[in-house]
């Protein structure tokens, strides 16, 4: 039974949730996935805390550690490709499995490295197998889940392991006092809970070899495919843009919010009020736009970033910086569910990852790019006319997104009278699932 939105409005909050879990109907391995992301973010203790650890317990000056923690960065660009294409090679339960034990071991070999070139390879390693598992996740979401429910599966996953972010700096807040070995052995043991899930309750969900190797041979090579589409391109690069404007509530607006003699303990507050945000509307908002175009999702939830964005030109109190971070929030929520979704309808079947592995590659760019643009237009060209910029980039971003819905659609009109059979309709939950030969 299908509800309306107004339907869900009218339900208590308590009933709301429980309507929108009941009508889902994944199946079993996907809530094996998504528990298992949760435990693995609700375990994230070390990050949060790592250059404060650098700092404190390795005594290694603020510039040293600021220095490691970006040169991390590194190992997560590299993860998204060469994750995608081993997915796609060796199979999306293997690529998980192999960086959920592979990221674990590197976490506690990270806790007893004590020279700092030491502690710079070994944490480029680990964000390298931490995020390796990314697209084989996202691909084998894809695999068990019908395309209609796409959107609402992957705003499943941000949803806990939003949840799960909240949950891991307070747990490691606690045990940091105590011990810092605390929290890389607690950060390496959910990791390995979560390989435990893995291994026991989410089979190979990778198209059979001989399918594979059907459409392989209309389709040969795996990079070179996916860099020669100029829709996965097109997509990947508005969500560069988008995440370029969405992290300045990083760098940016924690320093314009200081130059209106607003505190860190404010800017907390308002992040707080995302995050509560995030966890309170992201399933009936994301199931409500899940009826709608993709594309004009998409574009709605740039203008919410834009425009959430702009209050902060002429808003400079706490109200102001709360009602642009709530209006913004909308495009997050609606933004990374559907741009994943997306590219899963984009992409051929036995290239679910190394899609997915050159789309997130893309948009981590936007973590090399965000600070030090938001930095330098705040001191160079003003707050005001920074924000107004985010607003006209949310408006160019949006314009976009009609742009490809409307090539998108004439290309499938063209296309229409010279298929011969109708399109298979998506198929049941779990119904591609299958163990490799």
């Amino acid at each position: 039974m299908l509800y309306t939105w107004k339907d869900l409005l009218l339900l208590s909050p308590l009933n709301r949730f429980k309507t929108f879990f009941t009508n889902l109907q994944f199946s079993r391995p996907f809530w094996f996935l998504i528990t298992g992301s949760f435990i693995n973010r609700a375990g994230n203790f070390v990050m949060p805390f790592f250059a404060l650890y650098l700092t404190s317990s390795r005594h290694l000056p603020i510039s040293e550690a600021a220095l490691v923690v970006s040169l991390m960065g590194f190992g997560s660009l590299a993860a998204g490709a060469c994750g995608g294409m081993l997915a796609d090679m060796l199979g999306r339960r293997v690529t998980i499995l192999i960086s959920l034990l592979a990221a674990a071991v590197m976490m506690l070999a990270l806790s007893f490295a004590g020279n700092v070139w030491l502690i710079v390879v070994l944490a480029i390693i680990y964000m390298l197998f931490n995020d390796l598992a990314r697209p084989a996740t996202s691909a084998a979401i894809a695999d068990m889940t019908p395309r209609d429910k796409l959107a609402q599966a992957y705003s499943l996953r941000y949803w806990a392991n939003n949840i799960g972010s909240a949950v891991g700096p307070i747990i490691a807040g606690l045990l940091a006092p105590v011990s810092y070995l605390l929290l890389f052995l607690g950060d390496a043991l959910t990791t390995f809970c979560f390989g435990v899930l893995i291994w026991f309750g989410v089979p190979e969900t990778r198209l059979p070899r001989t399918v594979k190797s059907e459409e392989s041979a209309e389709r040969p090579g795996l990079m070179r495919v996916a860099l020669a589409d100029p829709w996965l391109w097109s997509y990947a690069l508005l969500a560069l843009l988008f995440d370029i404007v969405y992290f300045q509530h990083v760098t940016a607006m924690p320093l314009d919010m200081q130059a209106h003699s607003l505190s860190p303990l404010i800017y907390g507050s308002v992040m707080a009020i995302n995050a509560v945000q995030v966890v309170l509307i992201s399933l009936p908002l994301t199931a409500f736009f899940n009826r709608r175009s993709p594309n004009t999702s998409l574009a709605i939830a740039a203008l919410f970033l834009g425009a959430g964005m702009s209050v902060f030109s002429w808003w400079h109190s706490y109200p102001g910086y709360l009602v642009g971070v709530m209006i913004w929030t909308v495009g997050e929520i609606l933004n990374y569910p559907i741009s994943t979704a997306i590219i899963v309808d984009i992409s051929p079947k036995h290239l679910r990852g190394t899609y997915q592995g050159v789309f997130q590659t893309v948009r981590a760019l936007s973590t090399v790019i965000a600070p030090a643009l938001g930095g330098f237009a705040l001191q160079y060209l003003g707050a005001t006319f920074f924000w107004q910029c985010c607003l006209v980039t949310g408006l160019l971003i949006a314009l976009g997104y009609f742009i490809l819905g409307n090539a998108r659609r004439i290309r499938e009109a063209r296309l229409a009278p010279h298929v011969a059979e109708p399109l298979p309709a998506a198929s049941p939950v779990g119904s591609e699932i299958s163990v490799n030969e």
